[in-house]
This record gives C-alpha cells, structure tokens and sequence, in this order.
C-alpha cells in the first residue's frame, strides 16, 4: 500500500507525522519524493495551511490520477475555530466534486496538533511551578479534561488554537529542562513513547477523538 500524505504545515505537521505514521503502521517506509514511491511506502506534502492546503490537495488527486500508484490519499488539517464537523464535511464537500482513483481518508486535527499533543498527561506537572503553568491548569485542567474541549483564553486573548499551542510549550519548558516545544521544533512529539502516550490517553478515556481519525488513516 502507498500512501499520498498532504498535511496542515511543513515546519511541524511534517516532521510529526513522518515518524508517527511509522508508529502506526512499522510496514511503511517514508519517501522524501513522490518519484521514489514504490511499494509500501508514504510521501508527506505539506499544505501551508488555509486556504493553500485546497491547491495542494488538486495537485495530489492529479498525481494519484495520473501515475497510478497510489492506494490512499490521506488529508490532515486543523479545524482551528470550526467544530469537527464544520470542517470535515468542508473537505468532504470539496473532495465530492472531484474524481480521485484512490482512496481518501480525511483528518482533522480537532483542532490543532497541539490538542493531541495535550493528551500526553506526563508533560504536566502535578504541582506546577511556574505561574503561567499554574493558572492555565486552573482555568482548565488538561489532565482530567478533554483538550479538546480547551476553550480560548481571553485572559491573554487566546483562541482556542493559539492557547493550546501556548499550554504545551509552557508545560514541555517546566518539565523539562533541555527540551521545548515551538512549530519549528516539535521534537518531543517525535519521540515513540509521546506517541504511545498521547494514543494510550484516546483509548482509555475517550478524549481526544479526533486523534483516532489519524490511526485509522495508516491502519
């Protein structure tokens, strides 16, 4: 099976989930090129966000098309300010409208990377340290509660999406000494035991469901 990625952003979405697709599904072997495509393998193109993803979507259903070779197609954006549904049946729509020869499967980041990334309980202090951190637990405790049911933070102006993004540096900058977390360096999330950690979150309670549309996707 090969599998033609288009994803949210090329500085983290990219570098995610080329290593966890590999989690996923250890049969697939990621390719830099869409030329190097031969079997059992993934290339990951990004989208540059909304609106460009749609552009870069028509290019990979032409590929697809085309040459043949591709058994999937898989579509990864965020739903930022929309609900889940708002935004997947906006891809649904527009993806109805074309002919693709391979299989689509669309997923939303409900509704942003960050979301997921929040369901690694092990990132947040039992007893935060740091004001910042301190507060945001209070406003809203990740640990017990749903990121994605994280609201925004009018406190500092913060939607939603910008707030996730905001709590897991401030959580990954308190627990640990020698890592971050920023969209140009998401290397924790690389790490196999965040993977299986934000995954084991999804099937023992239930949260972060939009994260079981990434696992079927490479399935």
């Amino acid at each position: 099976m090969n599998i033609y990625v288009v994803v949210e952003g090329e500085k983290t979405e990219k570098k995610v989930y080329e290593k966890w697709i590999k989690y996923v599904n250890p049969s697939l072997r990621f390719v830099q090129n869409i030329s190097l495509v031969k079997d059992n393998n993934y290339v990951i193109y990004a989208g540059f966000g909304y609106p460009f993803y749609f552009q870069v979507i028509d290019d990979a259903i032409e590929y697809v098309n085309t040459h043949g070779i591709i058994d999937r197609l898989v579509i990864a954006v965020d739903s930022d300010e929309m609900s889940y549904k708002e935004k997947y049946d906006e891809i649904k729509d527009y993806i109805n409208n074309k002919q693709c020869t391979a299989k689509i499967h669309i997923v939303i980041q409900h509704f942003c990377i960050e979301t997921w990334a929040l369901g690694n309980r092990i990132i947040i202090n039992t007893n935060p340290q740091s004001n910042l951190l301190r507060g945001y637990v209070q406003f809203f405790n990740v640990v017990k509660n749903d990121p994605e049911l994280l609201p925004e933070y009018t406190k500092e102006c913060l939607n939603r999406s910008q707030f996730a993004y905001k709590y897991l540096k401030t959580a990954v900058n308190e627990r640990y000494r020698n890592l971050t977390y920023s969209k140009n360096n998401p290397k924790i999330l690389l790490n196999r035991k965040y993977f299986s950690r934000v995954n084991r979150r999804l099937y023992k309670t239930g949260h972060i469901s939009s994260f079981k549309t990434f696992l079927n996707a490479f399935i």
